[in-house]
């Protein structure tokens, strides 16, 4: 018996397409910066036309947020299931865990870049400034949630909002991100670790 490859639905084939795009923008615009690099050549490079890419989206700017929020997504489902698993582990374990984590993302060259990229564009240009305070916020939010997950999982008491928190801990990411490895200086995942140890790891009464 022979069997035929299912032909994908329109809904499907635009779904790949913006897949494909958003997967060639990750590489390029850590490459290159986000005004260095031309529609024509991201969409060579995908393997499609600039009609293709304006079936997706709009503009630049639209397709680097949605690189942004991809990397996101990604990376709190990936830190939730090491929240899930603290339960077995414990509140050590767990924090161990996060501090590489973030460690690992603060040395990822492409993530630290496209972050990077997205800080600059948002100082060059008001208005994309102005969608992109959307897409940080609602991250910070997820990230929000994930640290609350933890706080309520093992009993904590943060010495400040979690939403605070999460914001602290974004910023300390995206500084030791730009700076890389100093000489003599703690690993980046003790400075995470110290930082959630003295943020929320105090027992509550």
């Amino acid at each position: 018996m022979t069997y035929t490859a299912r032909r994908l639905t329109r809904r499907e084939q635009q779904e790949q397409t913006r897949v494909r795009l958003i997967d060639a923008a990750n590489r390029m615009f850590a490459e290159v910066g986000i005004i260095a690099a031309s529609l024509r050549n991201l969409c060579a490079r995908a393997g499609f036309s600039q009609g293709a890419f304006y079936s997706n989206f709009t503009s630049k700017d639209e397709l680097l947020l949605s690189v942004i929020e991809r990397h996101i997504q990604q990376e709190v489902s990936l830190m939730q299931e090491l929240v899930s698993k603290s339960d077995s582990e414990g509140i050590d374990g767990a924090l161990d865990r996060l501090a590489y984590r973030l460690s690992e993302l603060a040395r990822d060259p492409q993530w630290s870049l496209l972050s990077v990229e997205l800080q600059l564009h948002s100082r060059r240009d008001p208005s994309f400034a102005e969608r992109s305070e959307k897409v940080k916020m609602a991250s910070l939010r997820e990230f929000s949630v994930l640290l609350e997950n933890l706080i309520n999982r093992h009993n904590l008491a943060p010495v400040m909002p979690v939403f605070d928190l999460a914001r602290g801990l974004y910023a300390l990411w995206s500084g030791l991100a730009l700076q890389g490895s100093i000489k003599e200086a703690l690993p980046r995942d003790q400075v995470f670790l110290s930082f959630l140890r003295n943020m929320i790891v105090t027992p509550s009464t």
